[in-house]
């Protein structure tokens, strides 16, 4: 299996933004095993009446990743759902336990599964 370019190689200018996204999963505190998962997902603030849409990141039996273009204060509750392929979305009550910025006007934060809805 090739890479983009055809050449079987990562192109250079690929390779500082890979570099660096794995040095950031491996430097982040862990409890549990992550999958990468990426879907959009809305994040419905139960402090306010706001629903912002992000995308997940990764996930584990414990939480979630998610990307956003607003800050999520740490410590805020929402229900989080989460976009489904085939099937319909899952809700999932959740705490924020991590903000930071993502990059120019990104941001990513960690969350923390209360409980599931289907």
């Amino acid at each position: 299996r090739g890479k983009p370019d055809g050449s079987g190689k990562t192109p250079q200018k690929w390779r500082c933004p890979i570099s660096e996204d794995s040095n950031f999963d491996r430097h982040e505190n862990r409890s549990a095993h992550r999958e990468h998962l990426v879907r959009p997902i809305q994040i419905e603030l139960r402090s306010e009446e706001l629903i912002i849409p992000a995308f997940s990141r990764n996930i584990s039996a414990n939480g979630i990743g998610v990307i956003s273009s607003e800050k999520i204060l740490e410590k805020s509750t929402a229900i989080l759902e989460i976009a489904g392929i085939k099937n319909s979305p899952v809700k999932i009550l959740a705490d924020c336990r991590w903000s930071r910025n993502y990059g120019e006007n990104w941001y990513i934060s960690g969350w923390q599964f209360i409980s599931i809805k289907r």
